[in-house]
């Protein structure tokens, strides 16, 4: 940016244009070979997949691959596509999951000291709530 200003005080901004547009020319050159590369290697692979397993089977696995690449790319513009509100809610929630979590497991071998105890009854109730803690989230249906 502000190279194109000093180019702008300097005179020289004719043939500051006149570099990027031959350079941008060899890029648009440069992407369309390497677009012409992947091609040929695609048909390569293909070629050689067919001279192995027979040319059906190579074409069902690479329809299977395309197919794939379409869905994993289908998936990724749902979720780049998503407000950013709505992923800093995800993010939240998952953030309290984990801390919830941890703070759970954190009282595991308090739990099991007091069942080496014999505070067998103090164990069960803590089973009973996280099962029922769990058949409630199961029951209530709200599944985030």
């Amino acid at each position: 940016m502000w190279t194109l200003v000093a180019k702008i005080f300097q005179g020289e901004l004719g043939t500051y244009i006149a570099r990027i547009k031959r350079l941008a020319t060899l890029y648009v050159i440069m992407a369309i070979f390497a677009i012409l590369l992947l091609a040929f290697l695609i048909t390569a692979l293909f070629v050689y997949v067919a001279a192995q397993i027979g040319a059906l089977n190579a074409a069902l696995i690479a329809s299977g691959l395309c197919l794939g690449i379409i869905i994993i790319l289908w998936i990724t513009t749902i979720i780049v596509g998503r407000n950013p509100e709505k992923r800093a809610q995800d993010r939240m929630s998952r953030d309290i999951a984990s801390i919830a979590g941890t703070a759970a497991l954190a009282n595991v071998p308090k739990m099991f000291a007091m069942a080496r105890k014999r505070k067998v009854a103090a164990l069960a109730t803590s089973v009973v709530a996280v099962v029922g803690f769990g058949l409630w989230r199961a029951l209530r249906g709200d599944d985030r």
